[in-house]
């Protein structure tokens, strides 16, 4: 695909509520807009995808003015909505199991415990997932000593 021809749209949208707060965030370029939400006002959210989208215009007409290419879109379907739920941090979630953190993060890199990666790379874990997990583990793991 010639960069000349990748539009904006082209490009996902990640759309999250968080503690009442609408986030917008685009892997692709690592740009995100976060503004307090209020669910009965249904203009902000398009208002919100409006201003995204046309920051993005203006990275792509960026990258086209100085001879960069642009990042290609990434796979994902245009505008993916990601439920609000409790999710915790890799450390809570180590209290709860009452393992290291570093067990936590191996548990969820070899899948046994789902998760889901921050923008900035963190893991979260809803308090379901490690719920389910500790009824169907027999034998939790144990932390390595001086592990606390």
């Amino acid at each position: 695909m010639n960069n000349k021809q990748i539009r904006p749209e082209a490009y996902p949208l990640i759309i999250q509520v968080i503690h009442n707060h609408l986030m917008i965030y685009s892997p692709d370029f690592n740009y995100r807009v976060v503004e307090a939400w209020r669910p009965e006002d249904i203009g902000q959210t398009e208002m919100m995808v409006l201003k995204v989208r046309k920051e993005l215009s203006n990275r792509l007409q960026l990258s086209l003015n100085r001879s960069i290419p642009p990042p290609l879109p990434s796979p994902h379907s245009s505008l993916r909505l990601v439920e609000d739920q409790d999710w915790i941090s890799t450390r809570d979630t180590a209290r709860l199991l009452q393992v290291s953190e570093e067990t936590v993060r191996r548990l969820a890199d070899q899948g046994g415990l789902p998760c889901r990666l921050t923008p900035g790379g963190h893991r979260r874990f809803t308090r379901q997932s490690v719920s389910d997990y500790l009824s169907r583990s027999h034998d939790l793991p144990r932390p390595l000593e001086g592990e606390a």
